[in-house]
């Protein structure tokens, strides 16, 4: 019997609240288990055009000779293709299925830019490919698939706020959501000062993380944040999970600039915004924090009333080029719209 399966699926990136950053040294680094638990927020851009949203088709069928991965137009190769492969491979052999397969993959927002591309694009392929091979898995489930592609892929199956648990094994490192997107109120205003794609991946940095001498500080302070936050999002304590974020992501970007060799990823614009949003909360009175994924572009994060305002004020900083308002965003799901 010839086969012949095709499935698409969207998904979103997500905003760490507590970070993903190095893994454990303790298991394959293909894996992606990660140093602590983390938190996050998965994001729905308010710009028509811009949804930071991921569309994948996966097709499986006998009438291809090789496997096939297209992102953005450009097909992939060599550490690229592997990525794709180390999500697709365990799948079909889970399904015992050994024919090839076409991957293209779009997503509306920068890739390599420290806005979590990578969060949704595996995702989506991880919801396209179980569907297509007609698997029956949870969420859960599926988010252990979308991590061998990327770390926090796992968190991007869900919508709302998410907590990843680190776990000891394949089956234990898995994400789970904490509330739905409209059980907390937060959004974000995401200030962009650089749309190039990073020099250095998050890929190698993960490697390097190891090296600061500060790291196991880090580790440990992330995973009691990572459970603070946790019970802040459901106490609907924002203040709470705004200062957990900011402080998370300065213990990221210390343990990146004191690596060897060290990983400098904000840039002046970065440091700009960083300082009216400090100011911003501190003499105007308008409640917004501060986090910084593996880029340069910065996360304020704020209460969904606030975001118009804290929109013109990021807007009016020297060195954004942009700004995309964000609210909390669904489950990634299949569609019924193919890319071929």
């Amino acid at each position: 019997m010839s086969v012949n399966m095709k499935s698409s699926a969207i998904a979103h990136s997500n905003i760490a609240i507590v970070k993903y950053w190095g893994r454990s040294p303790s298991h394959d680094p293909k894996m992606n288990i990660p140093l602590n638990d983390t938190v996050s927020m998965t994001k729905y851009g308010l710009m028509k055009d811009t949804r930071l949203q991921a569309h994948t088709t996966v097709h499986l069928s006998d009438d291809y000779s090789k496997d096939i991965a297209i992102l953005g137009g450009e097909t992939l190769t060599g550490k690229g293709m592997e990525r794709i492969l180390n999500v697709i491979e365990p799948l079909r052999e889970r399904a015992n299925i050994d024919c090839r397969f076409k991957m293209m993959s779009e997503n509306d927002f920068p890739t390599q830019a420290g806005m979590a591309s990578s969060a949704a694009g595996f995702a989506a392929l991880a919801i396209a490919a179980v569907d297509a091979l007609n698997i029956n898995l949870s969420k859960e489930e599926i988010s252990t698939y979308a991590r061998l592609g990327s770390g926090s892929a796992a968190r991007s199956i869900h919508g709302g706020f998410v907590f990843w648990n680190q776990g000891d094994s394949h089956e234990t490192s898995y994400a789970k959501q904490i509330c739905g997107p409209d059980e907390f109120d937060m959004g974000a205003v995401i200030a962009i000062v650089s749309e190039e794609k990073k020099s250095i991946t998050s890929d190698i940095g993960h490697e390097s993380a190891r090296t600061s001498p500060f790291n196991k500080v880090r580790i440990k302070k992330s995973q009691e944040q990572a459970w603070e936050a946790r019970k802040a999002v459901l106490d609907n304590d924002f203040s709470k999970v705004g200062k957990i974020a900011e402080e998370n992501c300065k213990y990221m970007h210390f343990i990146m600039m004191t690596s060897d060799p060290p990983l400098f990823y904000w840039n002046p614009d970065t440091l700009r915004v960083i300082k009216t949003i400090q100011r911003t909360r501190k003499e105007e009175g308008l409640e917004c924090y501060f986090t910084v994924d593996a880029g340069p572009n910065v996360h304020s994060l704020c209460r969904s009333e606030d975001i118009y305002e804290l929109q013109k004020l990021m807007e009016k900083t020297e060195g954004v080029k942009k700004t995309i308002s964000v609210k909390p965003g669904d489950d990634s799901c299949t569609t019924e719209k193919h890319l071929f």
